[in-house]
């Protein structure tokens, strides 16, 4: 679109919006003409100008309607035509006050013209062509009416060429204006174009900086998956106390590079406005406690007191992103840990009322540290700030760990703040609204639920021959059976000759990935359209997760894999499959008559921990 005919679609625009007040401004002067002038021409002036602004209306709706299209000449001569009619017609008026008002009419019909020019200059100055339409007529009326006047109507010389020379000086004014408008008009218009050019280079940056963080942390997390396994295999065997503490010292290094890469994936997503909360029904007890028991061990390593304690009135369940606050919580407990070498460190939950007046829960977590100085409360939550250097380069740390806390608050529309003095300890709040669950099932996700257990069989689609050794060995301690494809199509071999349990599908392999692999079961008739597809990858980001759901996996465990999730995600995904076959089964022997078999499936939590210890 050129910039002559966006112009005119801007001044059309212009126009509609202006319609109304236009024709208000047309009855006001209706009535004060007829009270000045009286007789019936104000009253048909105003006929006219409706008429008048009906046709304006009517030539510039397609253009208001498609701004983008292409303006014809035939449809720019009509939009200029009927500009200039209606700038004739609607400033006729100042004329009839001119003839017939006296002094006072010929005052009103000079203010009258004067503002109806700079009405104009400023809605129609887009376009060259309609600004010199409504704004000539205006001009001849502004001049030619005072030298009509000593012409035809014999008023004094001395008087016209006073009104007329200040109708020259107003003009002129006007001319820098309307410059001076047309000068900044352009500037804007650079400076939109060159704010949309770099915001394309920022938005291209930024995938660019999202590809390469999926492409290292895919490259990272591959080796670290058999460095975790090995390091979790290794603890199963018999070891020498040396030995223990070597395999503690590995444990370590690997949860502290796996924690740096989380933050630093989860700080991208949240600059590039990809960090999404979910709203689940979910048992906030069970979460905030299970955050609190990961660091007892470290806690109790430093000889520190770490405390939970919720009032009575605490929710038991709520609708929220129990992931995002867990991870504000382990974050804010991570941080007293670090800075607290005596004392103590108590959680406390409560609720309450958040800015807004909102029912709210409050975190507090108050530890009995260093604290924070005043000057480095102010930049506590930048990114890549930890106060002090040497003690950021003691403790280590990326100082996302706070930052990427405050802004996931802000996400779930909630707060987190802190009180420090120096030397005495600080105390962190965190405050989100929340609604109550709609039912009990969130707290009955949470219990331990002991079925009767019967081996699985498990088809496991990895062309990594080390990935392939670590799977075994994790589940080999459940007692189920796996059958191994190097590849997608070898999957759909394998799944097409015996029937799965479930199937463990890594996302990038050769000759066919994953993500194909799973759309062609979900495709094929058969056990395959229901069989629980758990993906398997070192693509972490959001957009990999949901390109793996939408292709129909059911879910999702990111490497390096971790036994526990694996094995329980494995459990509650067949769990989940085999109630709907149970159901669906029981359908049918139900129209046939027949009692239905139940089928169960799960494993004890006592169980569980003892296969893994």
């Amino acid at each position: 679109m050129d910039t002559q005919a966006a112009g005119f679609a801007e001044v059309g625009l212009n126009r509609a919006k202006e319609l109304k007040t236009r024709l208000a401004v047309a009855v006001f002067l209706t009535l004060a003409c007829f009270f000045i002038v009286g007789g019936y021409e104000p009253f048909v002036w105003l006929a006219i100008v409706v008429i008048g602004q009906a046709l304006d209306w009517f030539t510039f709706k397609p253009l208001r309607l498609n701004p983008e299209q292409v303006v014809s000449r035939a449809r720019k001569i009509g939009c200029v035509a009927i500009v200039t009619i209606n700038a004739f017609v609607y400033t006729s008026v100042a004329a009839i006050l001119w003839a017939k008002g006296g002094e006072a009419g010929r005052i009103f019909a000079t203010l009258i013209i004067c503002g109806a020019l700079l009405h104009s200059t400023l809605h129609a100055a887009r376009s060259t062509a309609l600004l010199a339409a409504s704004t000539v007529p205006m001009c001849l009326y502004l001049i030619g009416l005072p030298i009509a006047s000593w012409l035809y109507f014999k008023m004094e010389a001395a008087t016209s060429a006073v009104i007329l020379i200040g109708s020259l000086v107003y003009l002129a004014h006007l001319a820098i204006i309307i410059r001076r408008s047309f000068e900044f008009t352009d500037q804007l218009v650079r400076a939109n174009d060159e704010a949309q050019d770099q915001k394309t280079r920022a938005e291209s940056a930024s995938q660019t900086k999202s590809d390469f963080l999926a492409t290292v942390t895919h490259e990272i997390r591959t080796p670290m998956n058999a460095v975790m396994a090995s390091a979790i295999l290794l603890r199963r065997t018999k070891l020498t106390k040396a030995q223990s503490e070597h395999v503690d010292m590995l444990n370590d290094a690997v949860d502290t590079l796996l924690a740096l890469l989380n933050d630093v994936l989860d700080m991208s997503k949240i600059e590039a406005g990809k960090m999404t909360v979910e709203r689940v029904d979910f048992p906030v007890i069970d979460e905030l406690q299970a955050a609190v028991r990961i660091w007892d061990p470290r806690a109790s390593d430093k000889n520190l007191s770490l405390r939970f304690e919720a009032t009575a009135d605490f929710p038991t369940a709520i609708k929220g992103d129990p992931l995002r606050i867990r991870q504000i919580l382990f974050n804010l407990i991570s941080n007293a840990v670090k800075f607290t070498e005596t004392g103590s460190i108590n959680v406390f939950a409560r609720t309450g009322l958040d800015a807004k007046g909102r029912r709210a829960m409050v975190l507090e977590v108050t530890d009995t540290g260093c604290g924070i100085s005043a000057i480095t409360l102010s930049r506590l939550f930048a990114e890549f700030e930890q106060g002090n250097q040497m003690i950021a380069r003691k403790k280590g740390g990326t100082g996302l760990g706070l930052a990427i806390s405050r802004r996931l608050a802000e996400l779930m529309d909630g707060s987190l703040d802190v009180r420090s003095t120096e030397g005495e300890g600080s105390v962190f709040t965190v405050t989100l609204p929340y609604e109550l669950a709609d039912s009990q099932s969130a707290q009955d996700e949470a219990e331990d639920i002991e079925l009767e257990v019967r081996p699985l069989r498990i088809l496991v689609a990895e062309d990594h021959p080390t990935n392939q050794k670590i799977v075994s060995l994790f589940l080999s301690t459940m007692g189920w059976s796996l059958a191994m494809a190097n590849d997608g199509l070898e999957a759909l071999e394998m799944a097409a000759l015996e029937e799965f349990d479930a199937i463990l599908m890594d996302m990038q392999m050769p000759n066919m990935d994953g993500l194909e692999a799973t759309r062609r079961l979900r495709a094929t008739a058969g056990y395959t359209q229901h069989v629980p597809i758990i993906a398997l990858t070192a693509n972490a980001m959001d957009h990999h997760r949901a390109a793996f759901m939408e292709a129909g996996a059911d879910a999702f465990v990111p490497k390096p894999l971790d036994p526990n999730v694996l094995i329980q995600t494995i459990l509650t995904c067949a769990k989940a499959s085999m109630a709907d076959v149970t159901h669906t089964n029981a359908q049918a022997n139900a129209q046939a008559n027949e009692p239905a078999v139940a089928a169960s499936l799960s494993v004890p939590a006592w169980q569980l921990d003892q296969s893994l210890a």
